[in-house]
């Protein structure tokens, strides 16, 4: 059984819909039906149920599970002969942040390229569930981000838990709860209710990024409403807004450090409160996530290594100014 006939099965399986994949792989859809009635016919069973809607069938769902681990399989030893052939050639493809990429890549670049002058670096700021799902295909060699993934193939290392933070101006605040703003702002400074700040105009995120989700939740669970004035996929819109006084903002704390480092003297005085859900700080688990499958060659591990060292000194640093 040929693995091109595999890959086709696996992409098949994704789309349950064989014009589709074809239309997606760019080949005939007759082309498409003859590999998998070829793998039907040498296993002698029925991959897939036609009728009443094309869906896999029980032999089907287990062979998945085979040829899924035989085109990674493949693609590993290609991509091993590959990189032992040219090491310092080729591509590597990050799944992260622009943000997040914005406070770790500089730091990284000076000393990978001194190592690896001819890898092209390639990241890809898109949701969690995305970049998922992208590690999973094989189009990614590992992902620095918050995941939380029930694919059986993905392995995470945990990296660092950063707090949430509720950003608001000095300004701002006063606008909204006048002479009440130095009793709220002393009650928050060793965590805040959403519920206690309803009035403050805030930008966020869409409800795609799980961050907000996770927001939006804390307001559910105590019967308040976001006072949304903003919502946006652009993240420098959350510091310009958070600096102006304009607008109110929930960012994680490696976010908000390297904002309040950057921050210019003379500034608008800011406040930042860890958010609070069910009595306990609101947390992300920041992960360095990959593909067991998959083959990691020498420039991504050297890669992945300088992203722990960076990681393990920004927990270091915030244990020393904690103590």
């Amino acid at each position: 059984m040929d693995t091109a006939s595999l890959f086709y099965f696996t992409e098949a399986a994704k789309d349950l819909n064989f014009t589709q994949t074809a239309n997606r792989l760019f080949l005939s859809q007759q082309n498409l039906s003859n590999h998998i009635a070829r793998m039907e016919s040498i296993l002698g069973c029925k991959l897939f149920q036609r009728k009443p809607k094309l869906e896999l069938t029980y032999e089907g769902e287990l062979f998945l599970s085979y040829a899924k681990e035989a085109v990674a399989s493949e693609n590993n030893m290609m991509a091993s002969i590959k990189s032992i052939q040219n090491e310092n050639a080729g591509e590597l493809r990050i799944g992260i942040t622009t943000p997040r990429a914005s406070i770790i890549v500089p730091e990284i670049m000076e000393v990978f390229n001194a190592s690896h002058p001819g890898i092209h670096i390639k990241l890809f700021d898109q949701p969690s569930y995305l970049l998922e799902k992208m590690l999973v295909d094989n189009r990614l060699d590992f992902c620095i981000g918050v995941i939380y993934s029930e694919y059986p193939e993905l392995q995470s290392t945990h990296l660092l838990t950063d707090k949430v933070y509720l950003c608001v101006s000095d300004r701002l605040l006063r606008s909204c709860y006048g002479a009440q703003a130095d009793e709220l702002r002393e009650k928050a400074k060793y965590g805040a209710n959403v519920a206690d700040f309803s009035q403050l105009p805030l930008v966020m995120s869409t409800d795609s990024i799980p961050l907000t989700r996770a927001i939006l939740s804390c307001y559910e669970e105590v019967g308040s409403q976001p006072n949304v004035l903003l919502t946006t996929t652009y993240p420098q819109f959350f510091h310009s807004l958070y600096y102006s006084g304009i607008a109110a903002a929930f960012m994680t704390e490696m976010i908000l450090a390297d904002i309040l480092r950057h921050q210019q003297q003379g500034a608008e005085t800011l406040y930042a409160f860890p958010l609070l859900r069910n009595g306990d700080f609101l947390c992300r688990d920041i992960t360095l996530t990959v593909n067991c499958h998959r083959y990691l060659s020498k420039p991504a591990k050297h890669f992945i290594s300088l992203t722990q060292n960076i990681f393990s000194s920004i927990a270091e640093q915030r244990k020393n100014e904690n103590n």
